[in-house]
């Protein structure tokens, strides 16, 4: 990748990917599902969209999402650089008034911390996890994920069909066992011929020790031709 161009250059593609000639973004699977679920009614929803290479991504449902989107390395003035790991997780067990009293406590050394003071209610890792080298740091993302979200909030994640089809060390039910450790239940999936869709509800807000790796990179599939993508929790 840095032969190519580095980060700069893979934003670049991947932009280039969204557009309707190339299939278009995943937010377009997305949003059915949470109409599926009817949470196009009531409140409006507070969504993170995390690697986000448009703001444009949710405008056509801006009447009922209210999207916060991040990026490590921003391409759009619509879009908030910051890293997801370094985001303080606010207490979602505490009413929105008690998240604003403790103000002073956030971490001061980002500009952009007013963002996260309340919990969201839907999270969107779409194609980043497997941009992180580390297996390590893919799992803390998704625990991260789940520090940030309310109860009974939505993670959204999409992976590169092979990450799961493909590799030595992970495969849908394995996966499927990770996040259910993470306290997350399944709704929906989905595979296309390059991706896996997956959309979970967060059912359960156990607190996940950061170094238990219940779950280590662990052999499933041996044999040539695989990946050596994983995830360690």
């Amino acid at each position: 990748m840095t032969q190519m161009g580095g980060l700069d250059w893979y934003q670049r593609a991947s932009l280039l990917g969204q557009s309707k000639q190339r299939g278009g973004d995943t937010s377009r699977w997305f949003v059915p599902k949470l109409r599926e679920l009817d949470l196009h009614k009531g409140q409006k929803l507070r969504l993170l969209d995390v690697g986000a290479l448009s703001c444009l991504n949710y405008a056509k449902e801006r009447a009922w999402i209210d999207v916060t989107p991040i990026d490590l390395n921003s391409q759009e003035p619509g879009i908030y650089q910051q890293d997801f790991l370094d985001i303080k997780p606010p207490s979602a067990t505490l009413p929105n008034s008690k998240v604003e009293d403790n103000k002073d406590t956030e971490d001061s050394t980002t500009s952009n911390s007013h963002l996260f003071r309340v919990p969201f209610d839907v999270v969107c890792l779409s194609l980043v996890v497997n941009f992180i080298g580390d297996p390590v740091k893919r799992g803390d993302m998704l625990r991260q994920a789940a520090q940030l979200l309310v109860p009974n909030g939505y993670l959204f994640l999409v992976l590169p069909l092979s990450c799961v089809t493909n590799s030595r060390y992970l495969n849908d039910d394995h996966f499927l066992a990770i996040m259910t450790h993470l306290g997350f239940t399944q709704l929906f999936s989905h595979h296309t011929a390059k991706l896996a869709y997956y959309v979970y509800k967060l059912t359960s807000q156990r607190k996940i020790a950061e170094k238990d790796h219940k779950f280590s990179k662990r052999l499933i599939h041996p044999g040539a031709g695989r990946n050596n993508f994983s995830i360690v929790v």
